[in-house]
Formats: structure tokens, sequence, C-alpha cells
């Protein structure tokens, strides 16, 4: 696997063109696909949010290298058997090329069913219900019997997965926090650092190897990987303009996990300014800066890097990056 991915800007560009954009991201140099799982676009400029498993199934056909479900979050939207079901069936179709990231989630996704959105610490509780429901199940599924699980969260009754890869799909922890990067460890396949600066990454990458190593594990071996939000354009001032139109939330000062609706997001975001985003993201037109950025990632250990540029452009991005700062890595 190469040490740059792509990710796939699913909530501003239409099925079709985030396929495109796929092909066009893997000519350009960068390895691996992801595209996350939402069921609303965070504002509703951006206008689309596809059904995640259909839209991989499509993409994969037109790239080669890797691809992934991110952030992924079981609950009233998704139970984790139906999670695993997809993923086995991406597994199956591409050997060896399809993982998936689960994630506490956020409730502009998933409270769309109703029900008692919960704080925090329940949805992290519920984060590793899935991861092991899904583990369990993958593991019975491969070796031929039937699963039964009772948890505080979840139940599946016997059952298993027909349509099976020979290799389980990896299961990765999308997190930013220290005390889940831990537990992911000790639970997860793999580690996925989302919306973190340096700091914060290198004590989120040491506690997922910590998790890792109480049970055993071998660190090196597993995926320790990060989502980094880019903004570039030609100039600055259009970066800069780019990322307040389109990525306010980088800027927010609270937690967005509890906001439920696109509109409200919207309103909120007029609250945003440029001066808010130095040191939250790289915003700018110098492919050096953006190569510095990716580069200190890498230098504090993590495997891989995805970039998902919040800008208009996906296809100067695509070049710009492709010529100048991927042959650098």
């Amino acid at each position: 696997m190469g040490r740059v991915g792509y990710v796939v800007p699913v909530d501003a560009v239409t099925p079709r063109d985030a396929v495109n954009l796929a092909r066009m991201a893997e000519q350009a140099g960068f390895s691996g696909v992801m595209a996350s799982d939402i069921f609303q676009p965070w504002l509703p400029s951006l206008g689309q949010a596809p059904n995640v498993w259909p839209l991989l199934g499509a993409l994969a056909e037109h790239v080669t290298g890797d691809f992934g479900a991110g952030m992924v979050a079981a609950g009233g939207r998704q139970h984790p058997a139906a999670i695993a079901q997809a993923a086995a069936t991406l597994g199956s179709l591409h050997p060896g090329r399809h993982w998936l990231s689960l994630a506490g989630g956020e409730a502009l996704h998933e409270h769309v069913t109703g029900g008692y959105w919960p704080e925090a610490p329940e949805r992290i509780a519920r984060l590793f219900e899935a991861v092991d429901l899904i583990k369990r199940l993958f593991a019975g599924s491969l070796a031929g019997r039937d699963v039964r699980y009772e948890g505080e969260r979840f139940q599946l009754e016997s059952a298993r997965l027909w349509t099976m890869p020979e290799r389980a799909p990896a299961v990765l922890v999308a997190t930013s926090g220290p005390v889940t990067a831990r537990r992911a460890g000790r639970q997860a396949d793999g580690l996925l650092a989302v919306a973190v600066q340096p700091a914060q990454a290198a004590q989120v990458l040491e506690r997922f190897r910590e998790g890792a190593r109480e049970v055993g594990k071998d660190a090196s071996t597993m995926p320790a990987w990060l989502h980094l939000n880019v903004s570039w354009a030609a100039t600055d001032a259009e970066a800069a303009a780019g990322v307040v139109e389109r990525y306010p939330m980088a800027a927010m000062r609270f937690a967005r996990g509890d906001l439920r609706s696109p509109h409200v997001v919207e309103q909120i975001a007029r609250l945003v300014r440029p001066e808010d985003f130095p040191g939250r993201l790289p915003v700018s037109a110098d492919p050096a800066v953006h190569l510095a950025e990716i580069k200190a990632y890498l230098d504090l250990g993590f495997d891989r890097v995805f970039v998902h540029h919040v800008g208009v452009n996906q296809v100067a991005f695509l070049e710009t990056f492709g010529r100048d700062v991927l042959p650098y890595v």
C-alpha cells in the first residue's frame, strides 16, 4: 500500500463523479480510496449524501488499489450484522482490497431513525460492542459455524455470513481520542486517527500501540492511518475562502457530534471567519505546505495519510498533488 490515499468528497459530488474522481486519484498516484458513511451532507450547499456501500461497489470496479468505508457507525441506522455482510460481500468481490473503519457516530447521520441519541461514553461503548460482534461474525463465518451474540446493545441470533472472502476485511477504529485509541489497539485490527493535530496525533498513536502490546499484538504490523483535511486552491485567498465556505466545521470550537441538521450547521457556520482556521488544517496554494504536513504525520509513525481536499476543484487538486506532492513523500 502506498503512503498517501484519497478521501472521496462524497457529500459534495454526485456518485458518478465520486467514482470518476477515485479513478483519477489513482492515476495521479494516490494509493487507496476512502469514502465516508454519511446520511446527510454537513452543509445544504454541498448537496449530496449517497449510500456508501453501492458507491464502494461501483468505485472498486474502476480502481485497482484498496478501498474502504470510512467512519461507519453501528446503531439504529445500521446493525453490525448488516455492516459485516456488506463488507464481506465487497471483500469477496475484491479479495484483499476492502477494509472498513468504525466510529462512534454523529447525530447528523445517525439520529434519522429516531430513538435516544446517546452521550459520548455510550457511543464509544456501542462502537466497541459493534467491533466485537463484527469480528466474531467474520471469524465464525470463516470457520463455517453460526454465531450468537448477546450484548448490552446488540443481539445476534444464530447466524453466519454465507458469502465471505478467504480473509476477513480489516476492521479499524476511527477516533481522535487517546482512550479510545488504546482500546482500539486491544480490540480492533487498526487505527484511523481523525481530526487530530500533530501533538494529539502522536499521543493517539502511542496509546493505540500501548493497547496492542497489552494483549500481545505486534503493533508494527497493524494499520495506523490518519485522515487529513486540507484546503488547496490556485491562490491562498481562494484556499481560505474555500474552507470557510465548504468546511467551516473545522473551526467550530465545540463537539459537532450532536448537531442534527445541515441547516443548523449552516447557521452556526456564519460565525466562522478565515482567521479561525490557522493551526486546524493546512490552507495554502503552495504544494510544499501540504507536503510538509503529510510528512509530519508520517514522521510521527503513521503508515499512511488519507487526504481529504475540502475545496471546490478536485480535478486540479489531484493534478497538482500528483505532480508536486506525491512524488516527494
